[in-house]
């Protein structure tokens, strides 16, 4: 007969805890291994091709000095077609919109400051009034530039417009205390990453426009690694195939809402309607964080075949996410959302309990859907014959 240390026997009992303990953690993350693959590879994919469609040229150079009065415009123009502004390090005031309508690459040293009096206006058709308007100015680049409103009123308008201007890359600017941050039309591509925007919603300004970054009309977007607080929406999507990667939204009433964006709610600075030619399609909203607001993630207005992987919802009063049906909230007649994908799973979500020797969750998610062939994986569902649909 053969005999085994006590010691022995207690490390296999602890083994065999362990795998049983990874084993449920596996069985957990099993139905939706394959939407985190499938998240993954999207963004490796939309990295690979961000830097392939980097800016593409650098020819004239011109340093913009500190404390420059209007001279951004003049810079641009002296440039000409990508060439490059050095904002240098120090205030510089702008009394209107400045317009690029060429390529252009307008980087800021650090402590680069652009002061404009745009302010917002709460009217609607908002007519939007950028700082730095991007008509036309494909494949620009603009970099660590923060953005401040005149300090007569504390408040600015739209702090860039890229408008017809495919290809653009917004990287690590501040916006503070702007109605909008960066809006989006007729522009594909267009990339718009670690930026961080702080808006007026706690100032009075509880409007439909009131948006971080909003993504009104074009395809392939892609928002990563931003911040946004207190807007009445953080995140607007609209058109197809975008992602919104690793951002967070903080306070306001919503997170991130994929729709359509109407025509008539804005304009162009020349009076052209702005609107989406689709509804939020295929848009993978992936590893992103919404917390502090009254819906943190809501599909609306016909958006569709769209998945929501892993998201974060923390201290909302409503829903987590709701995937909404035929709805008149907004005024008109809206279409459900409908075949959209929702999963949460893995360690972000669930730890494990040796009490009872069972997952358990972390973060309770509730999840309203009222769309059509929307499909739920995680999270817990909302009662609908309780909490009705519209």
């Amino acid at each position: 007969m053969r005999y085994y240390p006590i010691f022995l026997l207690a490390l296999v009992a602890l083994s065999l805890a362990a795998c049983k303990k990874d084993m449920a953690l596996t069985e957990e993350k099993a139905p939706f291994q394959s939407y985190l693959e499938e998240a993954d590879l999207k963004v490796s994919e939309a990295d690979a091709l961000t830097e392939q469609n980097s800016f593409v040229g650098n020819r004239a150079y011109l340093l913009l000095e500190a404390y420059s009065i209007d001279g951004l415009q003049k810079a641009i123009d002296s440039v000409g077609p990508f060439g490059t502004v050095l904002v240098e390090s120090g205030m510089h005031y702008e009394s209107g919109t400045v317009t690029a309508t060429h390529p252009v690459r307008i980087i800021g040293e650090p402590g680069a400051v652009i002061q404009s009096t745009t302010a917002p206006d709460a009217e609607f058709p908002y007519v939007g009034a950028p700082a730095l308007y991007l008509n036309g100015a494909e494949r620009s680049f603009i970099q660590g530039l923060r953005f401040v409103p005149d300090p007569a009123t504390g408040m600015g308008g739209t702090a860039i417009l890229v408008a017809n201007s495919d290809r653009v890359n917004i990287r690590d600017n501040d916006f503070e205390a702007y109605f909008q941050a960066v809006l989006v039309h007729k522009s594909d591509y267009v990339r718009i990453f670690y930026n961080r925007a702080e808006g007026l919603y706690s100032e009075g300004f509880a409007n439909f426009n009131s948006q971080g970054y909003s993504i009104v009309s074009g395809n392939n977007a892609y928002l990563r690694g931003n911040t946004a607080e207190d807007f009445w929406i953080n995140y607007f999507v609209s058109d197809k195939d975008g992602i919104l990667y690793k951002n967070t939204a903080t306070g306001g009433v919503y997170g991130f809402f994929l729709c359509a964006y109407g025509e008539g709610a804005m304009e162009l600075p020349d009076g052209t309607s702005v609107g989406a030619e689709f509804p939020a399609t295929n848009w993978l909203a992936y590893r992103n964080t919404a917390q502090g607001m009254s819906t943190a993630y809501l599909v609306i207005d016909g958006a569709n075949n769209s998945r929501l992987i892993n998201n974060m919802a923390r201290e909302y009063t409503d829903y987590g996410v709701e995937f909404a049906g035929i709805t008149e909230r907004f005024g008109g007649v809206l279409p459900a959302s409908f075949d959209n994908k929702f999963a949460i799973g893995g360690r972000d979500f669930w730890e494990f309990d040796p009490d009872t020797n069972t997952w358990v969750e972390r973060v309770v998610v509730w999840v309203k859907d009222c769309g059509a062939g929307n499909d739920i994986n995680g999270g817990r569902l909302v009662d609908t014959s309780v909490d009705m649909c519209e």
